[in-house]
């Protein structure tokens, strides 16, 4: 097997482990969602935090400018942040 392939495959591999893992940040998480829904905007968006915080169904509220889903809701885990729940109103 050739170096180029073998970087293929582990770069390939660290992709999906990040894709599947929860996020470090809340803006990483909000980022991960909007990824899923909208690739080219995720990375356009700007993410600021909102006013709701500790909410017990659905964690803490983000904005997000540039996308359909402008809101998300991000609830801290065990392993880190994920998305509970996104639209485009509270």
């Amino acid at each position: 097997m050739s170096i180029r392939r073998k970087l293929y495959f582990a770069g390939l591999t660290l992709l999906l482990i990040l894709l599947i893992m929860p996020s470090p940040t809340p803006e990483w998480a909000v980022r991960k969602k909007l990824f899923f829904h909208d690739p080219i905007n995720a990375m356009r968006a700007k993410v600021t935090e909102g006013t709701i915080k500790d909410d017990p169904m659905y964690g803490d509220l983000y904005y997000a400018t540039r996308t359909e889903l402008s809101f998300v809701y991000v609830k801290h885990g065990a392993w880190g942040y994920y998305a509970a729940g996104a639209g485009t109103a509270p």
